[in-house]
């Protein structure tokens, strides 16, 4: 892994040898294939008033009607919008000659203005009952929420700083989410025990506190590190409950594990959980790209693994296939209305055949039944009539196999008006 500053001085150089050489399309390939960390930018802590000096202001100026969805909604407007506070903090700013000076700016009406077109009928109440307007125009409402959005951005210290002279001392950076990101605990989705021969009795937590993994969980492209997995056990018939799976036990005495089609959060390896958009992204990617797992996973670290350090994940080939294989074994299974259920704590490789075997139906997938192509399948062409725009549809349907490939770098010399075979190659 390259840091951000290598990599600034490598592209200088690149830039300073294209130059010289004309080739600046394989030098700019060479510069893109390095793996980077993105620089984070400066950020502004989160509001840090305590809850007495918020409920005050919004005691004194909300409405006693007002929900907490609708202050929790001006509150993030507010926070997420730090460009267009920084606009309103200069404008109403003095600093240079002719400039005038305004209570109220254009941009902290534009954002009263969006906020009552989110709000509807209920913007009323951020305003107090004796303040509303006799008649309610188009923007009988603008000004007063303005004023408002204007005292809470004071309150949370939310606007730019400046001198008393009206210099800009300091920019409102973007605010950090960190300190109210939500702890996220993975558990089981069913609350009471729904073994056939048993009874809906509640789940008890079979986790003890000192062996509770702590993982990284990976829901869409944010990494969240050091979370939770609990597990629930029914004390009648011991059936094991997981957030991806049930363990049931088998008149035979082997344990069966049934993957749930509606899991929230899948297990892919130790210590790596993911949620479903992840997986179905998988999926998608791999085949819209026609790429392998091995690709996948270089574009996924390269993208979103590496990106911020502090919350970072790298993922091998291995996870890659396990989300394609879930999600594979889940989406069909769905549509098909049956949950696959197969012996506890087998391989990988395993798995796919007895899904294959479970979900198949003599040897064909249900999804992909009576479907064929004439066209895009087509009987093998002799070198001297490779020419020949001619298809000939008429001929059978072949079937097609998707493969997981493997990474290989050029085999050929890339340098200019050379394309001699590679002796590592």
């Amino acid at each position: 892994m390259y840091s951000a500053t290598f990599k600034i001085v490598y592209s200088i150089l690149l830039l300073a040898l294209s130059s010289l050489t004309g080739n600046f399309p394989m030098l700019l390939a060479l510069l893109l294939c390095l793996p980077t960390v993105a620089a984070m930018p400066d950020q502004h802590p989160f509001p840090d008033i305590t809850f007495k000096v918020f409920n005050e202001f919004v005691t004194q100026n909300f409405s006693s009607r007002v929900s907490l969805a609708t202050v929790l909604l001006v509150l993030f407007s507010l926070t997420e919008n730090t460009d267009l506070l920084n606009l309103h903090g200069r404008q109403i700013n003095l600093y240079l000659q002719g400039e005038k000076k305004q209570t109220i700016s254009g941009w902290m009406k534009a954002l009263a203005r969006a906020l009552e077109d989110r709000l509807d009928s209920n913007v009323k109440t951020l305003i107090k009952h004796k303040e509303l307007p006799k008649t309610l125009d188009n923007d009988a409402l603008t000004n007063p929420i303005a004023m408002k959005l204007d005292t809470m951005a004071n309150v949370l210290n939310l606007m730019p700083v400046f001198a008393k002279s009206g210099k800009l001392k300091n920019k409102l950076a973007t605010v950090s989410q960190h300190e109210i990101a939500a702890v996220h605990i993975i558990c089981p989705a069913s609350m009471e025990c729904e073994d056939m021969n048993c009874k809906p009795f509640a789940l008890a937590q079979d986790t003890c506190f000192w062996n509770i993994p702590k993982v990284t969980l990976i829901k869409g492209t944010t990494i969240y590190k050091r979370v939770s997995v609990l597990s629930g056990k029914c004390s009648h018939c011991d059936a094991n409950y997981y957030a991806d799976h049930e363990g049931l036990n088998q008149t035979s005495g082997r344990r069966n594990k049934i993957y749930l089609n509606s899991a929230k959060y899948i297990k892919l390896g130790h210590y790596i959980w993911i949620d479903p958009s992840f997986s179905n992204a998988v999926v998608n990617g791999i085949y819209s790209f026609h790429t392998s797992a091995a690709t996948y996973t270089n574009y996924w670290n390269n993208t979103f693994g590496q990106v911020n350090l502090e919350y970072s994940a790298k993922l091998d080939r291995r996870h890659i296939w396990q989300a394609f294989v879930q999600e594979s074994v889940r989406t069909i299974a769905t549509d098909q209305d049956v949950y696959l259920e197969l012996n506890e704590n087998l391989p990988i490789d395993e798995v796919t055949k007895a899904a294959f075997t479970f979900l198949g139906q003599n040897g064909v997938i249900y999804a992909a039944k009576s479907h064929a192509c004439g066209e895009c399948s087509q009987s093998y062409r002799p070198p001297e009539n490779e020419n020949s725009d001619n298809m000939d549809i008429d001929q059978a349907d072949v079937t097609m196999h998707v493969v997981d490939g493997i990474v290989m770098g050029p085999t050929h010399c890339v340098f200019q008006n050379c394309e001699s075979d590679l002796l590592n190659a």
